[in-house]
């Protein structure tokens, strides 16, 4: 216990002649040393007259985080409106054929009837992937049935291709086809 003590005792006394070897002794020294907003800076640099390592102290100066601008004048005018510049417009007639193409004012999902699916499965995915009622999703697959084909829905083009790859996904047969507006 008394020899810990002891070396406890060696160590501590190690420790701070250390932190007083390196602090600042020498008037010239202490001149050097400065204090700005954040406190100062000490490093450990060798001093040139007596290459000894000796602990320097710079002046630091921390810039702000935003630079403060001095105020433009504006002579009594307000901030300017420009107009925006004409530009002819000229009829794309790719748009116009890729319009037509997708057709993207309705379109159908149909389902077939298949000898693969169970008619309660059928059912299920039309409640699933299409949000339709229990009882409209049994009818559109009854009629499917029956007939051989049904009409899900009548859908934009993004909203038919997504529950169309849905239902084929799922082992559905079913297409999709652009509605003519004229029937």
């Amino acid at each position: 216990m008394v020899r810990s003590l002891k070396v406890i005792g060696a160590v501590l006394s190690i420790v701070a002649g250390a932190a007083s070897a390196l602090t600042v002794s020498t008037p010239a020294q202490r001149a050097l040393s400065s204090t700005g907003p954040w406190g100062t800076v000490e490093e450990i640099r060798r001093v040139p007259s007596t290459g000894v390592d000796a602990p320097v102290r710079d002046n630091l100066v921390m810039m702000p985080a935003t630079l403060e601008r001095t105020p433009i004048k504006t002579r009594g005018a307000g901030p300017a409106v420009l107009d925006r510049p004409a530009v002819e417009k000229k009829q794309n007639k790719a748009a116009a054929k890729e319009k037509e193409r997708t057709g993207s004012e309705a379109w159908e999902v149909r389902i077939y009837n298949d000898g693969m699916n169970t008619r309660e499965f059928v059912a299920r995915c039309l409640v699933q992937v299409t949000s339709l009622s229990e009882m409209e999703a049994y009818q559109t697959m009854m009629q499917a049935h029956q007939h051989g084909l049904a009409v899900v829905g009548r859908y934009m083009f993004e909203r038919a291709e997504m529950y169309y790859d849905a239902l084929k996904s799922k082992g559905i047969v079913c297409d999709m086809v652009p509605v003519d507006e004229d029937r």
